[in-house]
């Protein structure tokens, strides 16, 4: 089960993983991909995550997951 999002980006910034950028506290765009939350700066992130996710997951991402509690 995964942490709620304000928590997990107060104590580790989240990166989208379409462009990049640092998501903030309480992101206002997210998807749930096999058991996680990706987080995303706008919807136009939002949706290219959505139309293909396996492209963006990455064992980097993977990897944040463990250090941020189920969030990306």
């Amino acid at each position: 089960m995964t942490q709620p999002l304000g928590k997990a980006n107060i104590e580790n910034p989240i990166e989208d993983p379409v462009c990049h950028r640092e998501v903030g506290v309480n992101p206002k765009f997210t998807s749930h991909y096999r058991g996680h939350v990706f987080v995303f700066c706008c919807r136009q992130c939002k949706r290219e995550f959505d139309s293909n996710p396996q492209l963006w997951v990455s064992v980097s991402h993977a990897e944040m997951v463990s250090s941020n509690h189920g969030v990306i």
